[in-house]
């Protein structure tokens, strides 16, 4: 009775899959695979060109005088009148200061030389000639905010100027990592998805090659409020399927090519199929790649590097058609039951009535 249900379950998954060539509420349409190999996407010169112009401007980056804030303590001075000069006054709550004899001025918003001209200005009124020192005693740290996939989130104070990317990350604790039960190390932090953001603004840094690689062009030097996050790979997976000794959802770790994937669930079976399918970006919006086996371990073609969640799919034969390609993946992700971890539910798949 089990088998019988079990089948009948298996066989309305597979209709409802093929229905996707003529059924209106499917989220998805038969698409033609592309026939050309396709390969990893390559910047364009002109992009590249521009995120090293880019990076190069960043590392040279003018950064911005301080800027007084409430709380901040100032000691300022006028020479030769010791009797009008203050060791010691704190910027209230509302930005300004209250002293004798020039009483209420705004200061809060200001660089500190623009305030020792305010306050010189102010003076004027008493002292004819006069200038105003204004000397920090106490102001507000610059900061940066690291979060997600580090050793220890939060909120750092930084030397502007000197800090670079490298050394927020250390503040930060560092990537994380692991081992598998096999004593194998395991990157848990996704770093070629991290970014830092700078007013609003991502910038184009790629915290791989800073990590990884001591690429000092990417290691900027990083200024006050700028906002580091590095996702995490801990569940992120890679699923292998088709004509594979055991198809299998394998963890994904940077730099995880496809023959190393196909590796992981035992190599590929004994069958004549030369064809390899990259599906990227989930079955209701993707992108294929192909690729043909034997140019990659002939060295013939560089092998593919992955990327979290993707699908490698190996055919029994040649196939052309994106609703067959759905047919065999949705039955084999059912049947190693990984439907429900990194793709979801298969109700998303055929049930959409958006």
């Amino acid at each position: 009775m089990k088998n019988k249900i079990s089948s009948l379950i298996f066989a309305a998954m597979t209709a409802a899959v093929i229905c996707g060539t003529g059924c209106n509420n499917t989220p998805f349409a038969p698409i033609a695979v592309p026939k050309a190999t396709s390969m990893r996407p390559v910047p364009q010169k002109v992009q590249q060109t521009d995120v090293t112009a880019e990076l190069k401007r960043l590392q040279h980056a003018v950064f911005p005088d301080y800027k007084i804030m409430p709380g901040d303590v100032f000691g300022f001075s006028i020479p030769d009148r010791e009797d009008l000069s203050r060791p010691s006054v704190t910027i209230m709550d509302d930005g300004a200061i209250s002293i004798a004899p020039i009483g209420y001025v705004k200061l809060a918003g200001l660089t500190i030389p623009e305030a020792s001209k305010v306050l010189t200005e102010r003076y004027k009124k008493y002292i004819r000639d006069c200038e105003v020192i204004l000397e920090p005693v106490k102001t507000r740290p610059s900061t940066i905010t690291v979060v997600g996939a580090v050793g220890k989130p939060g909120i750092y104070p930084i030397a502007v100027g000197t800090t670079k990317i490298s050394d927020a990350m250390a503040l930060a604790g560092g990537v994380l990592s692991t081992t598998t039960d096999e004593n194998e190390p395991l990157q848990l932090s996704n770093l070629e998805d991290a970014y830092i953001m700078r007013n609003g603004k991502i910038l184009p840094v790629n915290f791989d090659k800073v990590m990884t690689d001591g690429d000092w062009l990417n290691n900027i030097p990083v200024m006050d409020k700028d906002y580091i996050y590095v996702p995490s790979l801990e569940n992120a997976r890679v699923t292998v399927l088709g004509e594979v000794s055991g198809p299998a959802s394998v963890i994904y770790q940077p730099n995880l090519t496809v023959l190393q994937a196909i590796g992981k669930v035992g190599g590929l079976k004994d069958s004549k199929s030369e064809d390899i399918k990259i599906i990227r970006g989930g079955l209701k919006n993707p992108v294929v790649y192909n690729l043909n086996v034997q140019d990659i371990q002939t060295g013939k073609m560089s092998d593919f590097a992955l990327q979290p969640s993707d699908i490698v799919y190996v055919p029994k034969n040649a196939i052309s058609k994106w609703n067959v390609i759905v047919r065999d993946v949705m039955v084999s992700i059912q049947m190693i039951n990984t439907l429900a971890g990194p793709f979801g539910s298969p109700s998303q798949f055929y049930n959409n009535n958006d």
